[in-house]
Parts: C-alpha cells; structure tokens; sequence
C-alpha cells in the first residue's frame, strides 16, 4: 500500500550498451528518496532505455544483456484478535529476486523476459504453523515463475510492450512491497506528441504478484488469474498528461474495467522551488470518479490532497482523502496499491471503505484518512542516500478507524546495493486486529 513512485522496469544493465540511455525528464527532475515521501512530479513517467542494436535475428541474441536483482528478506508479525487472549506470531527469511534477459534491438524491436523467485530459508525458518505466508505460494512452498515476458517496440515517438509487462498506472501497478511485485498479462503503450504532451495506453485480462493472491479461492501470488473474473475481458485504459510547469504535470486518466466498474482519475502534482532544491514544496490534488458496472458494488467519489516541505535534507508533510459511497458500495485501488495520498504500509482508504460496505446500518458508506510523517536524507552529512522517515496516519468512517504508524529507512548503499526496513504498528476497531510487523530486504542488483 506504500504510496511511492517506481519508474517502469528497464534494462538494469543499460550502462553496459553502447547505446545512450534516453531518459525523460533527466534535465529537469530533482532526485527525492524514500518510500511513503512522494516523489511528485512524473511519478507515472515512462523511462526509455535503448538497447543495444543487432544486424539479424541471430545478433539479436548474441547481443543480449542478463539483469538481475537478488533479494533477501525477513519478515516478523504478531497479530491479536480482541477474542483471543495471545498474540499469533510468525516470520519468515527467503531468498530469491528478479532474473531475465533482454535481447538486443533489432529495427525497434526488442524481447524481454525475467522470472520472480522466492525460495524458503529452511534452516532459519520454523515449521510451517509458525510461518510468515507472504513470501510463499500454495502450501506455505517456495515458488518461481516467469512474470515477464514481452515483446517489446521502441522509436523516438512510441514505445510498446506485448505479453506479461510491468507498468506503473494509477489503478495498475507493480506495489513491489514483498517479493514478487504485481505483473499483468496484456499490451501498454505510451506516445510522446512532445517534450511536454504524452499518452499511455493499456490492455491487461489477468495479473500475478503480491497482491493477487486470494487463499479463500486458492488464486495464489505466482499464478496468473483473471483481473475480475473469466466472464470480465479485463481493463482498457488510456492517459493524457501535460507538463505545465518544470517538475509539474497534469494528468487524466480513464480506466475500464468490464463486469466491476468505470474509473476516471485527474491530479495536478509537482514541485515549487522556492530557494533552489534545498528549499521547495511539493504537492498534488486529485479526484475519482468510480462509476458501478454489473452490481459489483464498486462505485464512489475519491478527493485528496497532500503537501511535503523539504529544507536541506529535512521534509515534513501531510495528505488527506476522503470518500464517497452509498450504502453497501465502495471504492477501489484498482489492481496494485492505487494511486491515493494517504496510502500507508497496511491501511488505504479503499481498505476501510471496503469493510465498511458490509455494514448496512447508514445510507452512505463514507470515509475519510489523514496521514502526517517527517523523515531527513542524510546526504548532507555525509551519509549518500540514506532515509528515515516516520509517518501517522488515520483511516475513519461511521463503521470503524484505523490507526497506523510506520517508521521507515531506505538506504541506497550503492548503485549495485539497496536495503529498506519498515516496522509497523497497526490498529483497526472494525475487524478488532491489531498487529505489529516487522520487513527487512537487502538487494544487490546486476
């Protein structure tokens, strides 16, 4: 649920190609780190890397590039049910990451494929009845299956891929926050009219990944399954956005989601620069509109704003949402960790708006969130790329309220070496769970 921006997965061995790396917005985009610290302005760019080129089909192969991103992860949670009298505690250690390949171009054509991977620690690990099930698959087993595999087209003007993709939309998106990010089945593409102007396009039937998973219908996180249902063709979708101002943009974007609803989202996001980067604001505004299909009980109105003030290496912040529903409907974050402000590791105001749909006591089902954190990058003394963050936040509505509090540190150690660890405490009076949790990854990249 961590309301962060990822720009779409690329060749992470672009610097080894004789081909210059193109990437957008590099002449004007400032570098802001963290996770739940919003990055602002083109938090749904795309990044164009040119691939080596090739002469025939064979060179094509001949010329490929191996990416990978081992991944090692811990995770402790204890969980308490007001009815119960003892915490359930359980972890987990695995191993595994992102492995593929990338051809080289030939004519603007390009392949792409990587598997996701995450193998069990057995001898770290306790027996099963005491093991953490979000690294795992059926069975509390270890799994690996290929998430991506494309055929992907670049020019100068247009960019597409066709197969299993990752992207990175408001209501369809990686939310990388275990091991196996969300991955989807279907085409993408995006068309630049100019530096300023650009469209994106999507098509995707059926998704795998973190947050696909549902063990009540034994639709597991490493099996590729319908986005709504086999009856559904899935979700069309198309944007416009506009930069209006240096590291500012105005985007729209419709989504269409057969048998479960329409959606069209609207924000206004980006940086003012007040004295250089040292000292600057950034914000955003943004509305949704979820408009009902085939009495799936998704509909509603979605309204947020959020503001982050960075002095040196200090920010401090703020987000609000709050939604609209009928009786017995709610809103959604689409396929992934939705695109609203006030996003929290656990909790999102789709989450407390859905749990407040079974209730039947009210003629609406409305809901609203805060969220409030401070954090520093320790760049200035010294310390490059290292975050720490601290972040509140409650989710509230007429059947419940949710409180969290996250602290979070990210620290780019290298190019090549990334470790994030986020704790957790989080309290919910609708379902009566509370928890504390604990994630820690450490990733070398090649």
């Amino acid at each position: 649920m961590i309301d962060m921006i990822y720009l779409p997965h690329a060749d992470e061995t672009a610097a080894k190609a004789k081909t210059p790396v193109v990437t957008e917005k590099m002449t004007t985009a400032i570098e802001q780190s963290g996770m739940i610290h919003s990055k602002v302005a083109g938090r749904y760019d795309v990044v164009k890397i040119l691939p080596k080129e090739a002469d025939s089909f064979d060179t094509m192969f001949d010329y490929a590039d191996a990416f990978g991103k081992f991944r090692l992860s811990y995770i402790d949670s204890a969980h308490k049910i007001s009815a119960l009298p003892n915490k359930t505690e359980k972890h987990a250690t695995a191993i595994g990451g992102e492995f593929g390949f990338n051809t080289a171009e030939l004519n603007g054509f390009q392949a792409h494929i990587a598997a996701y991977v995450s193998q069990s620690v057995d001898f770290i690990n306790p027996e099963k009845k005491n093991l953490n099930e979000d690294f795992f698959a059926k069975d509390l087993n270890s799994f690996a299956y290929i998430a991506e595999a494309s055929i992907n087209y670049f020019n100068d003007f247009f960019q597409t891929k066709i197969g299993r993709v990752r992207v990175e939309t408001p209501f369809a998106n990686s939310d990388d926050i275990r091991m196996a990010p969300n991955t989807f089945e279907g085409a993408w593409a995006n068309i630049d009219y100019s530096d300023k102007l650009k469209t994106q396009l999507l098509y995707f039937n059926r998704w795998a990944g973190y947050d696909s998973q549902d063990e009540s219908a034994e639709a597991f996180q490493n099996e590729f399954k319908d986005l709504v249902s086999s009856e559904s063709f899935g979700m069309v979708g198309a944007s416009i956005t506009y930069e209006y101002a240096k590291n500012s943009e105005a985007s729209f974007w419709y989504n269409y989601i057969d048998k479960q609803s329409a959606i069209a989202y609207a924000e206004v996001i980006g940086i003012y620069f007040i004295d250089g980067e040292d000292v600057h604001l950034d914000y955003g505004l943004q509305a949704t509109n979820i408009q009902e299909l085939e009495n799936s009980n998704v509909d509603g109105n979605v309204f947020g704003a959020m503001s982050i003030l960075h002095y040196n290496g200090a920010f401090i912040g703020g987000a609000y949402n709050i939604a609209f529903s009928d009786n017995g409907n709610y809103v959604t974050n689409g396929f992934g960790g939705g695109p609203y402000y006030t996003s929290l590791d656990e909790a999102s105001i789709s989450s407390i708006s859905e749990a407040g749909s079974a209730y039947t006591g009210g003629s609406n089902n409305n809901a609203e969130s805060f969220r409030i954190g401070a954090g520093y990058e320790f760049d200035g003394i010294s310390i490059d790329g290292l975050v720490l963050e601290l972040v509140y936040g409650e989710l509230y509505s007429d059947n419940g309220r949710i409180t969290e509090k996250d602290a979070i540190l990210t620290y780019d150690i290298t190019d090549r070496w990334y470790l994030e660890g986020i704790f957790t405490n989080y309290k919910s009076t609708s379902n009566k769970n509370t928890f504390d949790r604990a994630l820690m990854r450490l990733e070398y990249k090649f």
